[in-house]
């Protein structure tokens, strides 16, 4: 008898713990998106958040009139700072490796 308790017990313990995941995955910042934007309102550089496990979406915050607001990453405006984001990521990654390679070429001594 105590062990169909114990077996019911785990079960629910088990389906609780993974309903609370995936009530913490709805953790999204951005629920409505601007329709349209005009880049130049746009007065700080954008936020783009990557998909994680508490969002799968990707999201893109941007400040207009000091007011934070969502931007469609499906949008032509989202792709093209999606675009220069993932260029602008890509050309720090190729100089940290090149200053990382030129760092441990010039301290290697040999006795």
């Amino acid at each position: 008898m105590k062990s169909v308790i114990v077996a019911f017990l785990t079960c629910l313990l088990v389906l609780c713990s993974q309903g609370q995941l995936g009530g913490r995955s709805n953790n999204c910042q951005c629920y409505r998106y601007v329709a349209r934007v005009n880049p130049e309102l746009i007065k700080t550089e954008p936020v783009v958040h990557p998909p994680s496990i508490f969002c799968q979406k990707t999201e893109i915050i941007i400040t207009i009139e000091n007011k934070e607001k969502c931007l469609n990453p499906q949008s032509p405006l989202g792709q093209l700072i999606l675009k220069n984001k993932s260029r602008q990521t890509k050309k720090t990654a190729v100089s940290t490796m090149s200053a990382s390679t030129h760092t441990n070429t010039g301290s290697s001594t040999t006795r």
